[in-house]
């Protein structure tokens, strides 16, 4: 299994930014949920962009995963943005109607962007 990228942004370094693996799987779930749970800031203004870029192939656990990001972004008072989704995997969201559950960005900087205005808005 390769290295999961992530790494802190923002002004405060209070924005979380994981980039998914092209194969976002089962043996993917426990990084990436361990990598949240130790690096998201527990500061007001914190966020997570999971970046989808490049992700081609993601299976029911992989969602089970974001549903628990999203619980632990809330738990947090954390934002939660997902982007760069591909159209195939776009399409999926809105087929299962995640879209209405998740804000989808266009780019991680978007994504980014959106975290800090809607702290800067607070």
């Amino acid at each position: 299994m390769q290295h999961l990228a992530a790494q802190l942004v923002g002004t405060d370094q209070q924005i979380l930014v994981i980039h998914l693996p092209s194969r976002f799987t089962d043996e993917w779930v426990s990084p990436v949920e361990n990598e949240v749970a130790a690096r998201l800031p527990r500061l007001s203004g914190a966020g997570l962009v999971l970046d989808f870029s490049s992700v081609q192939l993601m299976n029911s656990i992989a969602i089970t995963c974001i549903l628990h990001l999203q619980e632990t972004c809330r738990e947090r008072s954390a934002g939660l943005r997902l982007a760069g989704l591909p159209e195939p995997i776009r399409k999926f969201f809105c087929q299962l109607k995640l879209d209405r559950r998740f804000v989808l960005s266009g780019d991680v900087d978007s994504a980014v962007g959106e975290l800090l205005s809607a702290t800067q808005s607070r």
